[in-house]
C-alpha cells in the first residue's frame, strides 16, 4: 500500500473535493481519480461514492479515513521529532564524583542552561568506578572520572592533568617519614587501585591500614580532624595547605588525568555533543 496513494485519499476524504483536493496536493484531477482507484483495487473496496456533484464517503472510507488520520498524525510528530533533534532536547544527565560536581559541573551547567534553557538537567555524584557502571549501563550520558576507563563502548577525552599531593596534618606529620605515618594511621582513600597505588609504590609506602571512602571532601575533612593520610588532588587542598591545616609530604606531578566519558553512540545526539563543546571550551576556566 503506497504512502502517497494513502496521502491522496486522506485529502480527498477531509475535503470531499476532487477538484480542491488536485489544488492541495498539486496534481490533476486525472491523476489523483488513478490513485483511489488504485488504492481501491488493492484494498478490494469502493471508497468513494458520488452522488450527483457530491462525494461521500462509503462506510469503507470512513474506517480507512480513521486510520490515515492517525498514520499522517504520527508522521507528523515524527517529523517534529526529527527537527528537533537537530538541536538540544529532553533531559541530560551527568555523572562524576563528588570533587567534580562541586568544582567544575555546578558551574559548567549554570553556563550551558544560559545557552540552552530548554534542556532539563540531571547532575548525579558518583565515584569514578560507579560513574563508569552509568555509562557502561546507559544510566547517564555524560561522566567525568579520575583516571582512564578503556573500556569497549565508551569514548573518553583528557581534559585535564591535575598533580597528585600525600598530606597529612601538621602534628601528625611533624619529625616523620611518610613510611613512618604509614605505621601509625590509616590510609584515606576512594581507591586502592591504579594511579594510586603507583604512586605509593614509587615511594615503598605500603598502607597498614585503609580506610575507602567515596567523598574526596570527606576524605579531607578526615585528614585535617588528623583520622589519617591521603593522597588527593592538590587542587582540593589548596586553602588547607595555604591555611597550615594541611602538609605536603609528597608531590606526584600530574598523575590525575580527568577524563569525559560518554557511550561511542551517542555523540551524534545534540544534546550530548553541545555539552561536550561547552566543556572543552570552558573546564580551564573553571578550576576552583
Amino acid at each position: 500500500m503506497e504512502l502517497r496513494h494513502l496521502k491522496t485519499f486522506h485529502v480527498v476524504a477531509e475535503c470531499l473535493n476532487l477538484t480542491k483536493a488536485a489544488d492541495i496536493l498539486k496534481y490533476s484531477q486525472p491523476t489523483i481519480s488513478l490513485q483511489i482507484q488504485a488504492l481501491e483495487k488493492e484494498i478490494g473496496h469502493t471508497l468513494l461514492s458520488r452522488v450527483g456533484k457530491r462525494t461521500f464517503l462509503t462506510p469503507t472510507g470512513k474506517m480507512l479515513k480513521k486510520h490515515t488520520e492517525k498514520l499522517f498524525s504520527d508522521l507528523d510528530e515524527l517529523e517534529q521529532d526529527l527537527k528537533r533533534l537537530e538541536k538540544p532536547f529532553g533531559t541530560l544527565t551527568i555523572a562524576a564524583p563528588e570533587f567534580y560536581c562541586s568544582y567544575y559541573l555546578s558551574q559548567l551547567i549554570s553556563v550551558y542552561l544560559d545557552l540552552h534553557p530548554q534542556v532539563q538537567m540531571k547532575m548525579l555524584c558518583y565515584n569514578s568506578k560507579e560513574t563508569i557502571k552509568l555509562i557502561d549501563s546507559n544510566k547517564a550520558d555524560i561522566g567525568i572520572i579520575a583516571g582512564t576507563c578503556n573500556r569497549s563502548g565508551i569514548e573518553e577525552i583528557l581534559i585535564d592533568q591535575e598533580d597528585l599531593v600525600l598530606v597529612a596534618d601538621p602534628e601528625v606529620a611533624r619529625g616523620k617519614t611518610a613510611v613512618e605515618i604509614f605505621a601509625e594511621k590509616p590510609f584515606i582513600t576512594y581507591d586502592i587501585e591504579g594511579v594510586i597505588k603507583d604512586c605509593l609504590d614509587e615511594i615503598n609506602c605500603k598502607p597498614t591500614s585503609t580506610i575507602e571512602c567515596g567523598s574526596e571532601e570527606a576524605i579531607k575533612r578526615a585528614v585535617v580532624m588528623k583520622a589519617g593520610i591521603a593522597l588527593i588532588s592538590d587542587i582540593l587542598i589548596e586553602k588547607e595547605v595555604q591555611d597550615g591545616s594541611l602538609v605536603v609530604l609528597e608531590r606526584f606531578p600530574k598523575r590525575l588525568s580527568t577524563y569525559l566519558i560518554y557511550p561511542k553512540d551517542e555523540r551524534d545526539f545534540s544534546t550530548v555533543s553541545s555539552f561536550i563543546d561547552v566543556l572543552l571550551d570552558t573546564w580551564q576556566t573553571l578550576r576552583p
